[in-house]
C-alpha cells in the first residue's frame, strides 16, 4: 500500500543511497552530494512529501519558493527504483501534485539533466515546456517551465 507522509531528514538520508542512477547523476552534475541535495531541498521546501510502498521509500518530492518575494515555485522529485515498480500510481500522483503546486505558485520552474530522457518525457507529460540545453554546474541541463492555466 502506498502512503504519503511529510518528508523528514531521516527520509532524505534513507533515500540518498537508493537513488535511481539517473537521479544520482543529475544531482552530481549539479555539483551536490545526494544527501546534501536532498537535505537542502527539504530545508527550502514550502512542502515536501515522502512516498512509500509498504514502508519502502519510493521517492521524495517538494516545492520551494524561488525567492521570498516572487510567485515562482521550484518543484523537485528524486526517486528510488521503486518509482518504476509503482509507475501507474507515480504518474497519477505526480499529476495531482503538480496541479496542487500550481495553486500555490502560478509558475513552476526547475532544471532537468539534458541526458535524462525519461524525466524529460515525464515532465512534458505533466505539461512542462522544456528549453534548449545549457551548461550548468558539471553538465548540460534544460529549463522546465509550467504555468497555471
Amino acid at each position: 500500500m502506498i502512503t504519503m507522509l511529510p518528508a523528514t531528514e531521516d527520509d532524505a538520508r534513507e533515500l540518498a543511497p537508493l537513488l535511481r542512477a539517473e537521479d544520482r547523476a543529475e544531482v552530481l552534475a549539479l555539483g551536490v552530494d545526494p544527501v546534501d541535495g536532498l537535505l537542502q531541498s527539504l530545508a527550502a521546501a514550502q512542502e515536501a512529501w515522502t512516498y512509500r510502498d509498504d514502508g519502502r521509500i519510493i521517492c521524495m518530492a517538494g516545492v520551494a519558493p524561488l525567492s521570498l518575494i516572487g510567485s515562482t515555485g521550484v518543484p523537485w522529485l528524486l526517486g528510488s527504483p521503486l518509482v518504476s515498480t509503482n509507475r501507474r500510481a507515480f504518474m497519477v500522483e505526480t499529476r495531482r501534485m503538480v496541479a496542487h503546486w500550481l495553486t500555490l505558485f502560478p509558475l513552476l520552474r526547475n532544471v532537468v539533466d539534458a541526458r535524462y530522457d525519461a524525466a524529460i518525457r515525464w515532465l512534458r507529460w505533466l505539461g512542462f515546456a522544456i528549453g534548449e540545453p545549457f551548461m550548468l554546474g558539471n553538465g548540460w541541463f534544460r529549463l522546465a517551465l509550467r504555468e497555471a492555466a
